[in-house]
């Protein structure tokens, strides 16, 4: 066999296994990040949210002292988490729309591939369509020159950060050029472990369960192995031999976990006569997950086939498949691609697109909440409400609070305030 090939096919099967205890793991822990956002929002349970943060916390720990070490070379990776440009509405954009769009989907992709490891017909739906809105907008040429074209228009990059890189590590080596880079990035990594830290603790009003910690610290260390498999003196050792290929695979380059562009790259393979170099590492990674959850439902006996229960549910499910799509191709990235993966490399850029997606999903579910609770408070009053929720409007303020006095609650801004009954029975 050439020895390029079988380079990939180690590559490969190195990115299913991991894939395969990632997915393994996300189903028995119940990882998922749109879920730490809901559970947060709609009951106050912090459990999922610090697996998140936990998960995050491994990540950024191994690959600061790897890269310190010099074992990890993340300056130059497949998705350029870490490039010059700023584009700043790209990444508050595509953060959005990615939050907005799996909160309606029910799920972010991480749950959407372990739902179709389940047998959800819903999921398997959902992330096909992902794949599909990804695809149009990525390689669709007229579609991605629209993409391109807007990436030029004023307001959307930023080039004046004053560093040749976007990380944090890089913005202080750019103030403070005396002191080495790499011990630079490992201050910075420490100081963001420390704000986690600080999160954490702010987060602790009820008991960490046993299944979050494990879940968080296996998705951690996953992601951990996807850029070791890859970024590492081997990985680039096999990366090299592949591309000495006659027909080098696509996909090649430092990469780790993320869950949209594997999406539109399997539905490209229908495009393409079968071959080994058609297969990528988020392929085998994103299969490997389906396989994990596959294995773990067939050994709890859990597999079973679900599909809509209603027209406005797949009307729902549709919107917010097409809006994680757009969201992840604008944004580069999932909850996993760029809040994991791509937050490890403590570029700003996915700091943004993080907090853009958390923000989005927290408005979304807000909003959900208010329409079945208070569904004759129209949608100017219910935005008010979730901006009071987001200390944008004083909290006394708080037009869906049985515990406001009347006269201050605003009016009823386009809506009918709730009745006194509602309230009673209804506490936000």
């Amino acid at each position: 066999m050439d020895p390029s090939q079988t380079a990939w096919i180690l590559v490969l099967a190195a990115a299913l296994g991991i894939g395969l205890v990632f997915g393994l793991f996300a189903a028995a822990t119940r990882y998922c990040n749109m879920g730490a956002v809901a559970d947060w929002v709609n009951v106050g349970d912090t459990g999922r949210m610090r697996a998140w943060i936990l998960s995050i916390a491994v990540v950024i720990a191994g690959v600061a002292l790897l890269e310190f070490a010099g074992w990890l070379d993340l300056d130059q990776t497949r998705a350029n988490y870490r490039m010059a440009d700023f584009p700043v509405i790209r990444y508050l954009l595509g953060g959005l729309l990615f939050g907005i769009g799996m909160s309606l989907a029910g799920g972010c992709t991480t749950r959407t591939l372990v739902n179709i490891g389940s047998g959800n017909l819903r999921a398997i739906y959902v992330y096909l369509l992902v794949g599909l809105t990804a695809a149009a907008l990525l390689y669709q040429p007229t579609l991605r020159g629209w993409l391109d074209q807007a990436m030029l228009w004023p307001g959307w990059r930023v080039t004046a950060l004053g560093a040749e890189q976007q990380d944090l590590g890089a913005l202080l080596h750019a103030a403070n050029q005396e002191t080495p880079l790499e011990l630079l990035r490992l201050l910075a990594a420490g100081l963001f472990l420390a704000a986690l830290g600080w999160l954490w603790h702010r987060l602790s009003h009820n008991r960490l369960r046993r299944r979050d910690l494990i879940g968080g610290l296996a998705i951690g260390a996953t992601v951990l192995a996807g850029w070791l498999l890859t970024g590492s003196p081997l990985g680039q050792h096999w990366m090299n031999e592949a591309a000495l290929a006659f027909d080098p695979p696509s996909g090649l380059g430092t990469q780790s976990l993320t869950f949209v562009g594997p999406a539109a790259e399997t539905l490209r393979l229908t495009q393409s006569s079968p071959a080994l170099s058609a297969l990528t590492f988020g392929i085998l990674a994103m299969s490997g997950v389906i396989l994990g959850a596959f294995s773990w439902y067939a050994f709890k006996r859990q597999l079973r086939w679900q599909g809509f229960a209603s027209g406005q549910e797949f009307v729902r499910h549709t919107i917010g498949a097409v809006l994680m799509g757009l969201g992840g191709a604008f944004a580069m990235g999932c909850s996993i691609g760029q809040g994991v993966t791509g937050v490890s490399t403590l570029a700003l850029g996915s700091l943004l697109v993080l907090i853009s997606m958390i923000l989005g999903s927290f408005i979304t579910l807000k909003l959900m909440f208010y329409r079945i609770v208070f569904p004759e408070a129209g949608l100017c009053l219910q935005m008010k409400a979730v901006l009071t929720d987001l200390h944008l409007r004083p909290t006394d303020r708080h037009p869906l609070r049985e515990d406001i006095p009347p006269e201050k609650r605003p009016g009823p801004c386009g809506g009918v305030k709730p009745s006194p009954q509602r309230h009673r029975r209804h506490r936000v």
